[in-house]
């Protein structure tokens, strides 16, 4: 039921990227074995996870690494730091950092990320919409300019007339 770790699926660029980063606090991984079967209900770990078996339901796993291995079915909605897919998954996936779909997979669903890559070879059926991770949209958001109808704005018309 429970591999090991060199029989894990390699790890990924985005996973290196993460880890580079100082993703802190990881506890580890989890694997849920290729016998396991979870109906119903939503699946929460704090640690990153692989899943081999079968998943139906609802994965919440906002702060980790979730991969679906080749062995694993899932049909659920998926928010997680970084998807990776090598199995059959029927449903939307939200990545905070990114989604990998690789060679072997077969997605069905929509995909919401900042970075997106889908290898050749995988099954891909839904829409991809990348968007900027919070963090980075919050650094690059120009400085708001006050308006004519601020309370600053008299002030700015004067300073922009050299202060006469």
């Amino acid at each position: 039921m429970f591999k090991r770790q060199s029989e894990l699926p390699a790890a990924t660029t985005f996973r290196a990227e993460s880890e580079a980063r100082g993703s802190g606090g990881s506890k580890g991984t989890s694997v849920l074995g290729p016998t396991l079967t979870f109906r119903g209900g939503e699946l929460s770990v704090d640690e990153d996870l692989i899943i081999e078996g079968t998943v139906e339901g609802k994965i919440a796993h906002q702060n980790h690494h979730l991969t679906i291995g080749k062995n694993g079915r899932v049909k659920a909605d998926v928010k997680a730091r970084l998807i990776t897919v090598y199995g059959t998954i029927e449903g939307n996936l939200h990545g905070d950092e990114g989604v990998q779909v690789m060679a072997s997979a077969r997605v069905t669903g929509n995909v919401v990320a900042p970075r997106v890559s889908i290898e050749t070879g995988a099954r891909f059926e839904g829409s991809i919409t990348t968007k900027d991770a919070p963090s980075v949209a919050a650094r690059t958001a120009p400085p708001e300019t006050p308006r004519a109808s601020s309370p600053e704005a008299p002030m700015l018309a004067k300073l922009g007339s050299g202060g006469r």
